[in-house]
């Protein structure tokens, strides 16, 4: 942003002068080739400098591959609720985590 402001600040500064030395320059009728000359150097170098600031890219940044990590199962007794008469009784079940 400041870069930005810092040429555009540039560029006016030197349009502004190239537009006052030229009016004094053709106000006495000579050195046209100098305000020609002046502001074909403005433009080539507006061109030039366009073109050589061009934005950078950085590489992209590649993220490792996530790792797939399996559940810790284990097999345990646990008290399970019957169907038939609302008692429990011991099942083994996997637990997983």
């Amino acid at each position: 942003m400041n870069g930005r402001l810092l040429a555009a600040g540039l560029l006016a500064a030197s349009l502004a002068g190239t537009s006052l030395v030229g009016s004094a320059e053709a106000r006495e009728g000579r050195n046209g080739a100098f305000a020609a000359g002046a502001g074909l150097g403005v433009v080539g170098g507006l061109l030039l400098g366009g073109a050589l600031a061009q934005p950078s890219y950085a590489e992209p940044v590649y993220e490792p591959a996530p790792v797939y990590v399996e559940p810790a199962c284990y097999g345990t007794r646990r008290e399970v609720p019957n169907r038939y008469d609302n008692g429990f009784h011991l099942e083994r079940v996997q637990v997983c985590d």
